[in-house]
């Protein structure tokens, strides 16, 4: 275990991590850090005259037990690194579940802490001790998950200077919190064209015609609710995916069996493609309704639905829904959108997770 004193915003990127994890999972972590400390803020006057702070990690770095493709390999052709067409592992994060929040005042004493550790494979679990002791610097910032043999031991300040220092973390938690999203939105826009490429060609299939189904300008729209997210009839407010994204991310169990960037551009493709089929008018079972027709091109609307019945029960297809999939039209100015082949929509797919890293 390793606890050092360090100004809240300065951050460090160990060169065996993948890097572009490390940045997300370092701006996760700096979210959740400033949520803990937002939450002692809540009470100042229950903030201890003299105490000290800890900070605990949210990720300890392994190499992956499971097959997570080349996200855990680094190609180099360094000359005396390693050899052309070679490759080092890479550590991937697992993320660390605590039994205290993970900043943690720490007052004339000490305070038994706990840990679970479970994703890419690994399962770990652990416990150690926070000890305030004279002349250790006032916050300390973990850095790996401590052991009963290695406590963390930190000094205390006045109350000033921790809710100073409390107040340092939730303003580097909010910037972390925006310099997510600004970096997820380029990987949005790329997941947009590639979703909406993909409900182009599936409809296509159904009329023998494959055009764009949304112009630029309906791209746009789309994605700009992905990010903000839109104001409900009610007046009520619904984030976007890209907030919802974020929320997930922060959640303990949510990489147990994939990597963050994977997870994300999962979770971008898919609500793409869903908002996309709801900008046209496409019902969610769509897809299903035009698979079927496909099987039955010359038949009448009512066999369709019998047969959709059949397959699909519990659905209980209407008439007019399955009217209006089998009637999608792209808009009037979509023409002018482009399309990536339907050959391509795979390994663009698979790319784009690539550009991310």
């Amino acid at each position: 275990m390793s606890a050092e004193a360090i100004p809240l915003m300065e951050a460090g990127a160990p060169a065996s991590r993948h890097p572009g994890l490390d940045t997300v999972c370092a701006r996760l972590e700096a979210i959740l850090h400033g949520r803990a400390a937002a939450d002692l803020l809540r009470d100042v006057r229950s903030i201890p005259e003299r105490a000290g702070i800890v900070i605990l990690p949210a990720w300890s770095w392994e190499l992956p037990l499971i097959d997570v493709g080349r996200k855990d390999k680094a190609f180099s052709t360094a000359e005396g690194r390693i050899g052309k067409g070679s490759f080092e592992r890479l550590l991937l994060p697992v993320r660390n579940d605590w039994s205290e929040p993970m900043v943690r005042l720490v007052s004339g004493g000490s305070v038994p802490v706990t840990y679970r550790s479970l994703g890419m494979g690994h399962q770990m679990a652990g416990q150690s001790k926070l000890i305030t002791r004279p002349g250790a610097p006032a916050v300390a910032r973990v850095t790996d998950v401590p052991s009963l043999a290695d406590p963390v031991f930190v000094g205390e300040s006045l109350r000033n200077r921790t809710v100073s220092e409390l107040h340092r973390l939730v303003d580097a938690g909010n910037a972390a919190r925006w310099e997510l999203i600004r970096d997820i939105e380029p990987k949005l826009e790329q997941q947009m064209h590639v979703a909406h490429s993909a409900v182009s060609h599936e409809i296509g299939q159904t009329s023998g015609n494959v055009v764009p189904m949304l112009d630029i300008q309906g791209l746009e729209q789309v994605q700009n609710l992905m990010m903000f997210g839109e104001v409900g009839e009610d007046g009520s407010e619904k984030p976007g995916s890209v907030f919802r994204l974020i929320e997930l991310c922060l959640t303990s169990d949510c990489f147990v069996k994939v990597d963050p960037l994977r997870y994300m551009v999962k979770h971008l493709r898919r609500d793409a493609e869903t908002e996309i089929r709801r900008k046209i008018g496409d019902p969610h079972i769509g897809p299903k309704v035009r698979a079927v027709a496909l099987k039955h091109p010359r038949a009448e609307l009512t066999v369709i639905v019998d047969e959709y019945r059949k397959i699909y029960p519990k659905d209980r297809l209407s008439i007019p829904r399955a009217q209006a999939a089998l009637s999608v039209r792209p808009d009037a100015m979509a023409s002018c959108t482009q399309l990536m082949p339907e050959t391509y929509l795979a390994k663009a797919s698979e790319d784009l997770e690539g550009a991310m890293a």
